[in-house]
């Protein structure tokens, strides 16, 4: 059996994952990104120091040579790695990746040991603009899966990081507070207090943040609520000129659906403004994909030599495609063979294999027996594959030059001369 955490995915597990691997990137596309990887496995250090608490959840290990390596734990940081080596591509640098990851954490539905992850990204792009449209080409992908009941919940880490000062938290605290923050929906509001009491915050101080992250309303209601507690402190000042930004261009790209929620954290400790996060609208879907910016990442990465701005959006891919397998939002086949080509005896095999070949020229998926087994154990296998034709190669059919085509879901035959098997096909 597989390792804990890994799977292995059957025929008609894999045609429905890259039907919606296709769609995803379609959509990615369209916007403009471009297909782009990284290795698997990266130096330790490369990944070590960039993840906050998570990274207890990177894979390392030792090569042969005594080099400390790590499996890919996400998609940013080897970009961000490629960024600081490759510093005279192009900006923005658009991609989209569609790839492994692999964290020690635990095993539970819809989080495994070994996943693929599906990220979009925007780097040396300053504007807000970038963020905007990480948000709408990400919705669209959804869209284009059937998954049309999400909504956005929007922040900044900016806002948090204000909030966290106005509270009268020392600024040493602020990254471990936002963790904490990100909690709450794991922890309820009774389970962060006890860990922001660990942080020996005061009780008054902690008041303080979970009345201003728990402010609702309409998303201008919330901006202006949270204006009057931190509008006077330079990272909310920025923080709330960057979400508004953003809310505008949503509306341009079309985006309605989102709120601002000031308790939305994102715990990885990389990003520095505005944060966003997918949500199905049914509280069982949950999350469906989240990012934010991540302007500081490069030039920590590279040792402050280059600085650009960046930001980026990753899908819950394996989520996703669990949903979508759960609520049967996609129909796929239930295997890429289109024709199945039967000789009924020995001698008709070279003409079996002449159709085939012909048929492959035409495009159409193509198997043919390889096990020289009787007509009804060739039906049989056809039809618990779920092959929807089957051409049977007679000698009898051969001498007027014709076969057979049989429709395997109504059992309907019909003759057709040998010329004419790719237009009765079509």
């Amino acid at each position: 059996m597989p390792v804990k955490g890994m799977r292995d995915f059957p025929p008609k597990d894999m045609i429905l994952r890259q039907k919606v691997f296709a769609i995803v990137r379609n959509v990615f596309e369209r916007y403009g990104f471009e297909p782009f990887e990284t290795p698997a496995i990266e130096l330790a250090k490369t990944l070590k120091g960039k993840y906050g608490e998570e990274e207890k959840l990177i894979y390392e290990f030792e090569d042969r040579g005594g080099r400390k390596l790590a499996l890919r734990y996400d998609q940013t940081v080897p970009l961000v790695r490629y960024i600081v080596e490759n510093p005279e591509i192009p900006k923005p640098f658009r991609r989209y990746v569609i790839g492994k990851a692999w964290r020690a954490e635990e095993v539970r539905k819809g989080r495994y040991r070994e996943f693929y992850q599906c990220d979009i990204d925007t780097v040396g792009a300053k504007s807000i603009l970038a963020d905007a449209e990480v948000i709408a080409c990400a919705l669209e992908a959804l869209n284009n899966l059937n998954l049309k009941d999400s909504y956005i919940r929007l922040n900044n880490r900016k806002i948090l990081a204000a909030i966290i000062k106005y509270a009268g938290v020392k600024e040493n605290k602020v990254i471990q507070v936002i963790r904490t923050i990100d909690k709450l929906d794991k922890l309820g509001e009774e389970g962060v207090k006890g860990e922001l009491k660990k942080l020996k915050l005061r009780v008054s101080e902690i008041k303080k943040i979970l009345e201003v992250i728990s402010i609702s309303g309409k998303p201008n209601e919330v901006v202006l609520k949270a204006k009057k507690v931190i509008g006077k402190i330079k990272e909310g000042v920025e923080g709330l000129e960057e979400l508004q930004e953003l809310i505008s261009y949503l509306k341009e790209f079309g985006v309605k659906n989102y709120v601002v929620d000031l308790s939305l954290a994102r715990g990885l400790d990389y990003y520095t403004g505005n944060i966003f996060e997918i949500m199905g609208k049914n509280k069982k879907i949950g999350s469906l994909g989240g990012g934010g910016r991540y302007d500081k990442l490069i030039a920590k990465l590279s040792g402050e030599k280059i600085d650009l701005p960046a930001v980026g959006l990753a899908l819950g891919i394996e989520r996703i495609i669990e949903i979508v397998k759960e609520q049967n939002l996609i129909q796929t086949p239930p295997t890429v063979v289109e024709v199945y080509v039967l000789p009924v005896k020995k001698e008709t095999i070279p003409k079996a294999i002449n159709i085939a070949k012909n048929l492959r020229e035409n495009g159409f998926n193509c198997e043919i027996d390889l096990m020289g087994r009787k007509i009804s154990r060739q039906l049989e296998y056809a039809s618990s594959k779920g092959i929807p034709k089957v051409i049977i190669v007679g000698p009898k059919d051969l001498a007027k030059r014709k076969v057979t085509i049989r429709d395997m879901k109504t059992g309907k035959e019909e003759k057709v001369n040998i010329k004419d098997i790719v237009g009765a096909l079509e």
